[in-house]
């Protein structure tokens, strides 16, 4: 339909009809561009959550491998005790062993000993 053949009213009907849809054409830019920058702010919101707990597990885990190797540590302790306390176990089931505390505690000696005394003054 060409504007010359149309009466002025016709022609105001035609160009508020054009109107309006520049209006919307602009109105739904307008939600659009809002729900992009919605949707990039939930994005910003997603990413820095991300980054907040990854830092704080990073420092969670250079704590825990702290832990871990001062446990280490301690378990080779305790095993080297352990290891000692049984050699002591074992040495107190010996003869040797009661023949030193014998000696040591009750002073006995062998028939065919001669005891040393330092003079205390």
């Amino acid at each position: 339909m060409a504007l010359y053949d149309t009466t002025p009213i016709e022609r105001c009907f035609v160009k508020c009809e054009q109107g309006d849809g520049a209006r919307m054409r602009a109105r739904k830019q307008r939600r659009n561009r809002t729900s992009l920058y919605l949707v990039m702010l939930v994005a910003a919101i997603f990413v820095g959550t991300l980054a907040v707990h990854g830092y704080t597990l990073r420092a969670n885990c250079q704590k825990l491998a702290a832990e871990q190797s001062n446990l280490k540590e301690k378990k080779k302790e305790l095993k080297k005790e352990q290891e000692e306390i049984k050699e002591q176990a074992d040495y107190r089931k010996t003869d040797q062993y009661v023949e030193d505390v014998a000696r040591e505690k009750f002073g006995l000696v062998y028939d065919n000993e001669i005891v040393f005394k330092a003079k205390t003054e």
